[in-house]
């Protein structure tokens, strides 16, 4: 028994599983991430949207804009200084603002009009609070202030950008606030930290993940049980038998010892299929073998004892190739003979043609017959075969197919006695007092050996010219079934 060691079939399986697992854990992780961030900016969009469009409905534009000009800080703009910090202080947004954008470039290209605070703020970071008037200096780089003057327009929707500045990396809600002749004076904004929209994504995406690899790991277990009972042992227990009948081949051990212990797999799938084919298989070696010996025997005692070592040889050459059922040369007797045609197409001389034949109805008396007279259909058709090229070499190279190498005498009358066969074979079909097994039907092709070919392209040609006929009998075959169908009114 072969020792070298190789990776178990389960071993593979769970190993693929298990990245399989890994893989799809980290893609709904990372899926999950995804979603929950578009699905937070979403409704933060919504929220600080809708808040934005609500502080703007109460702002008088152009007591604003006087406030803005003048320095001075209105009862009005007091009053919405107040409404501000009480939206900031009920709504988790992390700045409410008004601001006035200059120009794009630093320093000084913003002017602080009105920043919400909260509680906590005014007392404990009064001193770092904006005011009316205040110009930002260099805090809003050139990129960052173009977002804001962008929207120094007529369109009241709210529109969204990211912002990345010394605040932090924040998401940033944008409408411009109207005087009343509809002159954009300033932009109202409401932010909100991305980092807290990322890690609440982060938390989500995290959980999902966890919660899919708990799911596929509890499924890994069920299905590894699942390999070990319907996959692994079976197969397993197929290796033992096969490794200890392969060690009784090595030790050259007598036919009627090249037995293999039935591993009894019930698996009721291809595994326990498998296992019954393999023991079939050895059952018919086993008994192959035995028919050698047999005919070696019987020949032996009808000729006597055997000469010479070359004779026992020459004589177990004779049985390798020969088909044990009909007599003709067997797929391997066909494979030698083509070598030496090959052989002599090198030396220049040669001249061959090869004929087809496929047998029809074949399964259809197998299956309603018996492979008795399955066998007896196949004898049948050497037999007439053998009565047509009586000089040519027959060679039964499957199970209902045959090849004739047709040389000699018999080539310069190949297609003649094609079309003997053929008759041969119509004459019978029409015996009705013949059993199915006894009427001979087979598609004919052949095809002569040209300049250039090889012995294979001959059998090319050959095997197209016969399944071109399998064609039109097909053909003919149903159209015969429709000719004999009642006409339908």
């Amino acid at each position: 028994m072969k020792t070298a060691h190789k990776k178990h079939l389960k071993t593979s399986l769970l190993s693929m599983i298990i990245l399989l697992i890994v893989v799809l854990s980290g893609y709904l992780a990372y899926s999950g991430f995804q979603i929950y961030r578009s699905d937070m900016i979403g409704r933060y969009q919504q929220y600080a949207g809708d808040g934005i469009t609500f502080l703007a409905s109460q702002i008088d534009g152009d007591d604003l804009e006087q406030c803005i000009n003048s320095g001075q800080k209105s009862e009005t703009y007091k009053s919405l200084q107040l409404l501000m910090d009480d939206f900031k202080e009920t709504h988790d947004l992390l700045y409410v603002y008004i601001i006035k954008p200059l120009k794009n470039d630093p320093p000084d290209n913003m002017m602080d009009v009105i920043a919400a605070t909260t509680a906590y703020e005014r007392e404990y970071e009064a001193d770092e609070l904006t005011n009316l008037g205040n110009l930002t200096g260099d805090l809003y780089p050139a990129d960052v202030a173009a977002n804001y003057i962008k929207r120094m327009d007529r369109n009241p929707e709210v529109t969204y950008f990211r912002n990345d500045t010394d605040f932090g990396d924040i998401y940033t809600a944008i409408r411009p606030i109207f005087n009343q002749k509809g002159d954009p004076i300033a932009v109202l904004c409401a932010d909100v930290e991305i980092n807290a929209i990322n890690s609440a994504a982060s938390k989500y995406g995290v959980g999902a993940g966890i919660a899919m690899l708990v799911f596929l790991t509890a499924t890994l277990l069920i299905v590894n049980f699942w390999i070990k009972r319907r996959i692994s042992e079976p197969l397993h227990k197929l290796q033992k038998s096969a490794g200890e009948f392969e060690d009784k081949c090595r030790r050259r051990a007598e036919p009627s010892e090249l037995i293999m212990k039935n591993p009894e797999i019930h698996t009721d799938d291809e595994i326990e299929a498998l296992s019954d084919s393999i023991i079939s298989m050895v059952e018919d070696v086993q008994d192959y073998a035995k028919d050698l010996l047999e005919k070696d025997r019987e020949i032996s005692k009808k000729e006597g004892e055997i000469s010479s070592m070359k004779e026992y040889v020459s004589r177990l050459d004779t049985l390798a190739y020969q088909d044990s059922l009909t007599g003709a040369g067997n797929k391997a007797a066909y494979e030698k003979a083509v070598q030496q045609l090959n052989r002599n197409i090198e030396n220049g001389s040669v001249d061959f043609a090869i004929v087809m034949c496929d047998m029809n109805y074949l399964k259809k008396i197998n299956d309603n017959f018996g492979h008795d007279k399955g066998n007896l259909y196949i004898q049948n058709m050497y037999n007439l075969l053998n009565s047509c090229f009586k000089e040519s070499p027959i060679f039964r190279i499957g199970g209902d197919e045959f090849a004739v190498i047709v040389q000699d005498e018999e080539l310069k009358h190949c297609d003649e006695l094609v079309e003997t066969l053929k008759a041969q074979m119509q004459k019978i079909a029409q015996d009705e007092g013949l059993e199915p097994w006894m009427k001979i039907s087979t598609a004919v092709g052949s095809a002569y050996y040209e300049p250039g070919d090889t012995v294979n392209r001959v059998f090319q040609k050959a095997d197209k010219a016969m399944y071109e006929e399998k064609r039109k009998m097909h053909a003919q075959r149903l159209s015969l079934i429709h000719i004999s169908e009642p006409t339908r009114r």
